[in-house]
């Protein structure tokens, strides 16, 4: 009895084992996998399989875009299950150095198994943008990724969009900023610089002339008369004070 009752548990519990090894080794085969893959031509790496070929095409030529707006490289990453024990943040930080080195690059690590998107970015492009305005679309992108009223496709393709959109403002304004004059400023810039040395010349030039008509007009200053009262019967003590010469006097 004890021995049929043993058969009769050992069938489940080999099938539940079988099926626990087999869930392990297609955990580390996808960890493998992502580990050991080149970096993608197209700069996507999809083993979710959510990804349609035209939507694939459609996210590679938004990449190529991006990649020569931006002059860094982009990649999209979705995997199934979570890899070699790392945090989707690490994952994706290991592999966006593993393919692009010290490059600049942008990658969008997806994993499935805890349904976030992580966001890696190299250091000159958290340098080259607002720290505030990175978070603030990683933010965004993961509130995209938690609508699970939209399929795992349409969640990809829009946080590619989304990305790309945002990224592309960012470098519109900071390509504003590292010149002294916008284009569209440049007409009224240089108008006022013009109206503002003319004014600068004109002044200079009344004051040069001011300055020759007062040493050419003649003018002569004196000291006034003054009254002065005889000092003890002195000689001329009445009228004069002080006299100086600059040369003999004529006889």
């Amino acid at each position: 009895m004890a021995r049929q009752t043993f058969h009769a548990l050992s069938a489940p519990l080999s099938s539940l084992w079988k099926a626990l090894v087999c869930l392990v080794l297609l955990t580390s085969w996808t960890s493998a996998a992502i580990e050991s893959i080149p970096a993608p031509a197209d700069g996507i790496y999809d083993d979710t399989r959510a990804l349609s070929d035209a939507s694939r095409q459609t996210l590679a030529q938004e990449i190529r875009s991006l990649v020569t707006d931006l002059k860094c490289d982009v990649w999209l990453t979705a995997t199934s299950f979570s890899t070699g024990g790392l945090t989707p943040r690490r994952q994706a930080q290991a592999t966006r150095i593993r393919w692009s080195g010290d490059k600049a690059a942008i990658l969008l690590g997806y994993d499935r198994a805890a349904n976030v998107l992580a966001f890696s970015l190299s250091p000159d492009l958290w340098n080259r943008y607002p720290a505030s305005s990175l978070a603030t679309l990683g933010l965004e992108v993961n509130r995209t990724i938690a609508n699970t009223q939209l399929t795992l496709e349409e969640r990809l393709t829009t946080i590619v969009h989304q990305v790309a959109k945002q990224l592309r403002e960012l470098e519109t304004v900071r390509l504003k900023q590292s010149v002294w004059f916008p284009k569209e400023e440049r007409g009224s810039t240089l108008l006022l610089l013009a109206v503002l040395l003319g004014g600068a010349l004109v002044a200079a030039i009344l004051g040069i002339i001011s300055r020759a008509s007062s040493h050419t007009g003649g003018e002569q200053l004196s000291f006034p008369d003054v009254s002065v009262s005889t000092r003890f019967g002195a000689p001329f003590g009445g009228g004069l004070i002080a006299e100086i010469r600059t040369q003999p006097p004529a006889r």
